[in-house]
């Protein structure tokens, strides 16, 4: 039975036990290196080794130890069928004793810890695409969003005594800016932030209004994307909107 792993950053073609053993060969194989012109921590990658290579050993074992049952299994097949009543031939134990007595002290961790080197790798400004292929690993950045598709929606809502002000952004963005304008007047800023809601409580004049909500998505504090403008009716003379957001 094979056990299937999912591991997003790391390039796998067989994605079991011998292709996880396959990756750490190399990952641990080209370490020294790397460490030299980059000033790797010694110590982590100590750890990773050390644990690497009880991962190996573990690997040994337990294919010893399948050869050793199915010699088991074949000579039990033996004991019933052969035609004699000769002495059946046991496997030989001698390889499996020797790496249990090389076994020793296993430390784990090792996908942990080879995620904590990469990171260190990957904050190293002296990093390049060449080592990143070197150790196996895929890094793709969260890549930006779009400005041409950057649009958000807002929904103001009248709620007799002021303008509940909800919106969403586009998928990678945190910052907005939500600006209002009366009959067409000059716009006031009522939010900048990374939150998805506010409360405009300008006075609410008697005649009704039209009031119009701007939400200009931001990126590190600029326009990012394109504005989307919401207008309402606000005013005391007229009934209190009941559609709720």
């Amino acid at each position: 039975m094979n056990t299937q792993f999912k591991l997003s950053c790391k390039k796998y073609i067989h994605r079991t036990w011998p292709g996880l053993r396959e990756f750490f060969t190399q990952y641990v194989g080209v370490l020294p290196g790397i460490r030299e012109r980059l000033s790797l921590p010694t110590p982590e990658i100590g750890l990773i080794t050390n644990s690497a290579a009880g991962f190996g050993r573990l690997n040994d074992l337990i294919v010893e130890l399948e050869k050793l049952l199915k010699g088991f299994r074949d000579a039990r097949l033996q004991v019933v069928t052969q035609k004699s009543g000769d002495n059946v031939t046991m496997p030989d134990t001698q390889r499996l004793r020797a790496l249990l007595d090389t076994l020793g002290t296993i430390s784990g961790g090792l996908l942990w810890l080879e995620d904590q080197l990469t990171d260190l790798i990957l904050r190293n400004p002296k990093h390049t695409q060449a080592d990143l292929d070197l150790l196996g690993v895929t890094y793709q950045p969260t890549p930006k969003p779009d400005p041409a598709k950057s649009v958000g929606h807002i929904y103001p809502l009248f709620t007799g005594g002021g303008v509940t002000v909800h919106w969403t952004l586009p998928r990678g963005l945190a910052d907005a800016r939500v600006t209002r304008s009366i009959n067409h007047a000059d716009p006031a800023v009522i939010y900048q932030g990374s939150e998805n809601s506010c409360t405009d409580n300008h006075p609410v004049a008697h005649q009704a209004q039209v009031w119009a909500y701007t939400l200009e998505p931001l990126l590190h504090g600029q326009l990012y994307g394109k504005p989307i403008t919401e207008k309402i009716i606000v005013g005391t003379d007229i009934a209190i909107e009941e559609e709720k957001i």
